[in-house]
């Protein structure tokens, strides 16, 4: 089955919260791949059986794969935020599995993520898919708001490990995944590791975090529509709680996995125009008032056409990532772009998770041969 001809659509955001309000239009959300496609290719054929002339038992359906838990309440309130619930993923087989916790994008919920969540969970995970952010108002969010995100999206965390053994989970390998916003919201977990929300329904402090995924995590707040700019000018610490770049060097050991696509940018305004120098100067003086990542996006030859879009966003990170030897790497999701990913971009996608669990999980000789962590442009 095309996964460009599911019934749902994926609602997504960029960085943090209010980088995106919805969907292109036209859309539609691609499906998981199952186990019964060779490959976790969701496109694989199923056969139609043809009525039999005579009446036959029907056969036992199959045993599910994977077995959804809905609507858990992970908060028992939030001083900012709606009160978070998730979706539990797990493979019906009995584990130890590892443990991711999935975001979604800024706007969405626990549900854009549903057929993702599934696909991990058919790999052998347990996937904890989060709604976090729940009645923030359209625009880019305040200081406190973002620490509020982050604070949220911990809690979330602490309950999917204090959970896990209950669907088959072994917090010893935990995993955070984030897709556009929910990337910042991911990064502000693994790296400046926030307290848990007042509200939180685990009384603890925030745990180890083995791996962070990423799939088109917005780094620069550069989009044009949502008043980042001036959110920015206003307060510039915003800068600092929505992006993980002062907390970087504390965490040399996390294990990222960044995923974007050949087509990131396509039908979203994430491309941010710098022709001139001006342009350029007033762009860096409130997120980037040393230089440093002007520079090495300018080493990276980003700068050069006079345009910085979404994959140069993730690129600068990656260079940075390496640069101070986090086990890192920056895989491009083929024919596929923000939102919709191909058959060739599932593949990358799951892969990822895989990746991420590999350098953490002996026990893990299910998962397919891995490519070097270093790869990337």
């Amino acid at each position: 089955m095309n996964p460009r001809n599911a019934a749902c659509r994926l609602l997504v955001g960029l960085a943090s919260l209010a980088l995106l309000a919805g969907c292109a239009s036209g859309g539609s959300q691609t499906p998981a791949p199952t186990s019964s496609s060779p490959a976790g290719n969701p496109s694989a054929s199923v056969a139609t059986p043809t009525p039999s002339a005579t009446p036959t038992t029907a056969p036992a359906p199959s045993a599910p794969t994977v077995v959804m838990t809905g609507d858990l309440a992970y908060e028992a309130a939030n001083p900012v935020f709606e009160p978070g619930v998730l979706d539990v993923y797990a493979p019906a087989a009995a584990g130890p599995w590892p443990v991711v916790v999935m975001l979604h994008g800024g706007f969405g919920s626990k549900g854009d993520l549903a057929a993702h969540a599934r696909g991990v969970a058919d790999l052998g995970f347990v996937a904890f898919s989060a709604t976090w952010g729940a009645g923030m108002p359209f625009g880019a969010p305040t200081y406190d708001q973002l620490l509020a995100t982050g604070s949220q999206a911990a809690c979330a965390v602490e309950f999917a490990r204090a959970h896990a053994a209950e669907y088959g989970g072994d917090p010893a390998t935990m995993i955070v995944f984030g897709h556009s916003a929910g990337a910042s919201t991911g990064a502000m977990v693994a790296f400046a590791r926030p307290e848990l929300s007042p509200g939180c329904l685990v009384d603890a402090t925030l745990g180890p975090i083995d791996a962070l995924v990423t799939w088109d995590g917005e780094w620069l707040a550069q989009t044009t529509y949502v008043g980042w700019d001036e959110r920015l000018a206003a307060d510039p610490r915003v800068f600092d709680a929505l992006t993980p770049w002062t907390d970087l060097p504390e965490h040399k050991d996390l294990t990222v996995v960044m995923l974007s696509e050949t087509e990131p940018n396509a039908d979203f305004n994430y491309e941010r125009p710098l022709p001139d120098p001006e342009a350029m100067d007033a762009f860096f003086a409130p997120r980037d008032p040393s230089g440093v990542l002007r520079a090495q996006l300018e080493a990276n030859d980003a700068l050069a056409d006079g345009i910085l879009d979404l994959l140069e966003s993730q690129q600068l990170l990656f260079s940075v990532l390496k640069a101070q030897g986090n086990p890192v790497s920056l895989d491009i999701q083929p024919d596929s772009n923000h939102i919709y990913l191909s058959d060739a971009g599932w593949k990358v996608f799951l892969a990822a998770f895989e990746k991420a669990a590999a350098s953490h999980c002996p026990r893990c000789s299910f998962f397919l041969p891995l490519v070097a962590m270093t790869s990337g442009p």
